[in-house]
């Protein structure tokens, strides 16, 4: 069958239709498409530019970090605004490929210096900037240790975070307890009950709320000037003291030698009805290692309470006991830096009763999750110092005030937790803290060793007793570096003062 010649021409006309619509589509998108092409690699060049100038901020603040904490001579330079030849915007360092940086190191306050880096890159002159603020704090952590951190049963932390050097692992007791806020730079390990990290090592490594794995941000720890802390307490007859009041023994400044006799501190005449002597001849401890309490100038009264701190320093073990267990008076309540290096046994309450002002500023945010149930709320008392949702007091009065135990040890359930304190500062402890009665601590604690508790015998309360560390962030101790714990970090707008 032969087409006829007007269809022939007929359907060539429509092919002709369609190809000339075709091609009147092409004109517009092609043109458009090539527009949206030529932007978005124009934004890609931008955004890749952009991160390297962002990458440039961040090591400019990197070294600003790095020079303040160079030596205590040179953050004691930044914190008094002294102005530092290289890191005052004045001099452009090109040490990274891509760019140029610069820097400025200034005070933020007695306690705190803020560091601005800008970075700009060097084929479109981009700059973007970083500031960030850190604290020069000696003791960041309520708990201090070498390596990992083994939180478990014995101590409570309140007011603080624990920050570790290693892994921070939790018994079936402490992880029942959402407080405080952990970092570390290895993992954060729970319990099957109440698990942490359960991604290791992968992310995100952190639930954002409690617990940070795999944290780069945890200050190295504090070298302490033992030094000047054991010199110190030599000159305050506080070097190795053993025994009660007036029937003291302690080490001497000018022969090294244990010596007999009331020290310097000691302005009572006797150690109290009931408590043993020196000799130790009775109750809860034995021999020359004790040291009982009670044997300071600072009496129970919250009414009459001198500001001395002393360094009590120790080269052995030492067994902070009553003495007799029936003489409650002996009990201990030590002010000052309690330096022991060797084992530290704790065999009596604590008697220290006060009023404290020194209570994190931010407290409240260890406390915004309590149990796995239970976060904080607009009630009172449900940690130390709560006064509402998200609040915290700014004084605390130890054998005063009361607040509720959100959980375990289930025994303590709803009661009111009434403390005083047995040492009020920070304690180093270069060996094992055995914990044999439980007192509670108001500063910070480092212990090289092992913690142990065990129930002291005839106590119906020890299963629901522990000691609780209240974090005091203004503590100094004296050391060989400097520590900066970073508070803050932001981007900022760059400096309009010109590149030199």
């Amino acid at each position: 069958m032969k087409t006829s010649s007007a269809g022939l021409q007929n359907r060539r006309g429509q092919i002709l239709v369609v190809v000339l619509v075709l091609m009147a589509v092409l004109l517009v998108i092609v043109p458009t498409l090539v527009k949206w092409l030529q932007h978005n690699s124009k934004m890609s060049v931008k955004d890749r530019k952009a991160t390297t100038a962002f990458n440039l901020a961040e090591t400019a603040v990197d070294r600003g970090y790095w020079k303040a904490k160079s030596s205590t001579g040179t953050i004691a330079m930044a914190l008094a605004s002294t102005v530092i030849t290289g890191y005052n915007f004045d001099t452009t360092y090109n040490d990274v490929t891509g760019g140029t940086y610069r820097v400025r190191i200034s005070s933020a306050n007695n306690k705190s210096i803020t560091i601005v880096g800008e970075g700009r890159d060097s084929s479109t002159n981009e700059v973007r900037a970083l500031s960030a603020v850190f604290q020069n704090r000696t003791i960041y952590s309520p708990l201090l240790a070498q390596g990992n951190i083994n939180y478990s049963k014995g101590v409570s932390i309140f007011w603080g975070p624990i920050m570790s050097q290693g892994n921070i692992t939790l018994d079936a007791t402490t992880a029942q307890w959402y407080f405080p806020r952990k970092f570390a730079r290895g993992n954060v390990l729970g319990t099957a009950a109440n698990p942490r990290n359960t991604t290791w090592p992968l992310p995100p490594n952190t639930d954002n709320g409690e617990w940070w794995a795999n944290y780069p941000n945890v200050p190295e720890l504090p070298i302490l000037d033992f030094a000047s802390l054991r010199a110190s307490a030599a000159a305050s007859n506080t070097l190795n003291v053993y025994g009660c009041k007036n029937s003291t023994r302690y080490t001497t400044p000018a022969t090294g030698l244990n010596v007999a006799g009331a020290a310097t501190w000691d302005t009572r005449t006797a150690c109290g009805t009931g408590a043993p002597h020196y000799s130790g001849t009775g109750g809860a401890c034995f021999g020359s290692s004790c040291h009982f309490g009670d044997s300071w100038d600072h009496p129970k009264s919250p009414q009459n309470q001198p500001n001395t701190d002393y360094v009590w320093y120790w080269d052995g073990d030492v067994i902070f006991s009553s003495g007799a267990v029936t003489d409650s008076l002996q009990d201990i309540g030590l002010r000052g830096t309690i330096i022991v290096r060797g084992n530290m046994t704790i065999g009596s309450s604590g008697n220290y009763n006060y009023v404290s002002t020194s209570i994190p500023k931010n407290a409240w945010q260890e406390h915004q999750k309590l149990t796995t149930t239970v976060n904080d709320t607009t009630s009172q008392q449900e940690y130390p110092a709560d006064i509402g949702l998200k609040q915290s007091t700014g004084t605390w009065n130890f054998g005063g005030n009361t607040f509720q135990f959100p959980t375990a040890p289930p025994a303590l359930g709803a009661a009111l937790y009434h403390n005083t304190v047995g040492i009020r500062g920070f304690t180093y402890v270069g060996g094992n803290l055995i914990i044999k009665s439980f007192m509670d601590f108001n500063g910070a604690i480092w212990v090289n060793g092992n913690v142990s508790a065990t129930c002291p015998s005839g106590d119906p309360n020890c299963l629901s007793s522990f000691c609780g560390i209240f974090y005091d962030d203004n503590l100094q101790v004296p050391v060989l570096n400097v520590i900066l714990v970073r508070t803050s970090w932001q981007e900022v707008k760059p400096s309009a003062q010109a590149w030199p």
